[in-house]
């Protein structure tokens, strides 16, 4: 059981009228501090490399979230508040929210002057569909006006400021609240979980998976593998499927080192990064065959650190051979 799911099983056992639990709230705020955590990685590593992206948005390098996310409400508002249904859970530091002047716990009034009308955004049972409206609502207005004003409250008072949200590669990056040591990408969004947060030993590991992931979105791996009619099921193991797989898994671990380099990772500790994890977690002959193994993971991706040794930099970065037209 990860700490998240022990601390919702115990929120929920506590009477509406009873003291919130303090090891609640300090459960949530730590999950808010690894949220931020993968959010500051990824973040870098996708706006470093915007100018090899076909797919970019703008990103104003915060994590927000909704209260109605929250399965228990008395903890999460005695954690951050929400004078607001929607707020400001985290800021990149030095990102484009950081710059305007936008802090943890702010809370969302409106854009452009005019407030935002919350009843035009149901909750949903989930309790995540208000948070999805409210993110293509945001995409929308910062693709039409890069430099747009919005309103924000802040212990009980308004302000004002105006977010200028840069173009990065297009991808979210969030926690899975599992124990598992894993991590996924699904074309949009890069998952990561918190038994693999927990078992990367520094940022530079971490900037190796989330590089990894972060690839395979920037190849839109799922939509050819899609396209391609891959069984992810137990087909996976077989044939064409487990070939197509392969392939995408290869990409993924060719770009990652570049990805690295162009934001200021080190790429060697991805070399550290695959070597531990499958001392650990390999299974040798036993291995189903979607990813290599990993002692060739290893020299697969030295092999592309090699490459970047004796490539010329493009404007401060290195172009990525997968990315680039020749």
């Amino acid at each position: 059981m990860s700490l998240l799911t022990a601390s919702l099983l115990a929120a929920a056992a506590i009477a509406a009228d009873a003291p919130v639990d303090p090891s609640v709230i300090a459960a949530y705020r730590a999950l808010n501090d690894q949220d931020l955590r993968l959010a500051s990685i990824g973040y870098r590593l996708a706006s470093a490399n915007a100018p090899y992206c076909k797919r970019t948005e703008r990103s104003p390098g915060w994590v927000i979230h909704d209260i109605a996310q929250y399965p228990d409400r008395a903890p999460a508002k005695a954690a951050f508040g929400f004078d607001q249904p929607i707020h400001v859970a985290a800021v990149i530091k030095d990102g484009p929210a950081d710059r305007a002047n936008i802090k943890a716990g702010d809370g969302f009034v409106g854009f452009d002057g005019t407030k935002l009308n919350w009843t035009t955004m149901p909750v949903g049972e989930a309790g995540y569909e208000r948070i999805a409206s409210f993110k293509q609502l945001l995409s929308r207005r910062s693709s039409e006006q890069p430099d747009f004003p919005m309103q924000l409250l802040r212990n009980g008072a308004e302000f004002k400021t105006v977010l200028s949200a840069p173009l990065i590669c297009a991808s979210e990056f969030q926690i899975d609240t599992s124990d598992g040591v894993n991590a996924g990408a699904d074309g949009e969004i890069v998952r990561v979980t918190y038994g693999m947060m927990a078992f990367v030993q520094d940022d530079s590991e971490l900037a190796a998976l989330v590089a990894h992931e972060l690839a395979h979105n920037i190849l839109r791996h799922r939509d050819r593998l899609n396209a391609q009619g891959v069984d992810r099921g137990i087909g996976r193991l077989f044939g064409k499927s487990k070939n197509a797989i392969l392939a995408t898994e290869i990409e993924a671990d060719r770009l990652s080192p570049w990805l690295m380099a162009n934001a200021g990772y080190d790429p060697g500790a991805a070399l550290r990064f695959w070597e531990r994890h499958g001392r650990k977690f390999g299974l040798g002959i036993f291995s189903e065959g979607t990813h290599l193994r990993w002692k060739n993971r290893v020299k697969l991706i030295q092999s592309e650190i090699d490459l970047m040794a004796n490539t010329e930099k493009r404007d401060g970065t290195l172009p990525p051979p997968l990315l680039v037209i020749k």
